[in-house]
């Protein structure tokens, strides 16, 4: 059995998925290596940001440590125990926001409550808790449909940081927001990691998403997806208020993370027209 290091909070290990292409009698048609060899450690109460082109397996590689997917060799280790399924040590936060339409914003954040068991009136208590902590106090009644896509988003962020998971895994999740409301909930989400010093995962494509958040940023290269390399940003902790990417430390991260992945994205293109050819 692989050996995880005792100090890391997550760790993989030589983590491969392939997809197949089945036909109505069973046989597979087409398939295709989307992650090869991943190795990855992320330390407790870290902030990593994943960037790569599309295609390159970062949403796969998010859904294997949520648990909602199964590698098709390798480990993930969750705190020294292997991730076999989905649990509620890990919150998820998705680009889209998945709530109920027909439950308030009180209601969708105390939902997981509900399914833990935990009596309604602490549940509301601590539903309510998390909405002021994401700036949504006095909307917990309004319905998705009476909310911006922002706000839907910030509903949702409580909603996985309510059942106190020990790791938030987010995909994307302010990629169909507006670029201000994108901005400014980068900056709310940092807050909110500096007060709980949550492990937090970040997928993305955008390189200064990855820069302005991470205190790592791992780049990714195009399918088969593959750690390419994992940067120090220097920029993390930085002073409140400071405007950081109007630096120039962080044009030069942004330039170094652009010169690796600027082959990665030709790559994927090319993957692309084959495969719609």
């Amino acid at each position: 059995m692989t050996t995880v290091p005792a100090i890391a909070k997550i760790s993989v290990r030589g983590l491969r998925k392939e997809f197949v292409a089945k036909d109505k009698n069973g046989r597979v048609t087409k398939a295709f290596t989307a992650l090869n060899a991943i190795n990855l450690d992320i330390q407790e109460g870290q902030f990593v940001a994943i960037v790569g082109p599309s295609g390159c397996g970062k949403s796969t590689l998010l859904d294997i440590l949520a648990g909602l997917s199964q590698p098709t060799s390798g480990e993930v280790w969750l705190d020294g125990q292997p991730v076999s399924g989905a649990s509620l040590d890990r919150g998820v936060v998705f680009q889209q926001y998945a709530l109920f339409p027909w439950l308030t914003s009180l209601d969708n954040v105390a939902f997981p409550l509900e399914a833990k068991g935990v009596p309604k009136s602490e549940r509301y208590a601590i539903a309510r808790r998390h909405l002021a902590l994401v700036g949504l106090n006095g909307f917990e009644e309004r319905y998705p449909h009476q909310l911006s896509g922002g706000m839907k988003q910030r509903v949702a962020l409580a909603r996985s940081l309510a059942h106190d998971p020990s790791v938030l895994l987010m995909d994307e999740p302010f990629a169909a927001l507006d670029a201000q409301t994108r901005e400014m909930l980068q900056t709310e989400l940092l807050r909110l990691w500096e007060q709980t010093r949550k492990t937090i995962v970040f997928i993305t494509h955008g390189i200064d998403e990855a820069i302005y958040l991470g205190q790592k940023v791992a780049v990714m290269t195009s399918r088969p997806g593959r750690i390419k390399q994992i940067i120090d940003n220097p920029l993390a902790g930085r002073p409140k208020g400071e405007d950081v990417r109007a630096t120039p430390e962080f044009g030069r991260l942004r330039h170094e993370v652009w010169e690796l992945l600027r082959d990665e994205f030709n790559q994927a293109v090319a993957l692309e027209r084959e495969a719609a050819s």
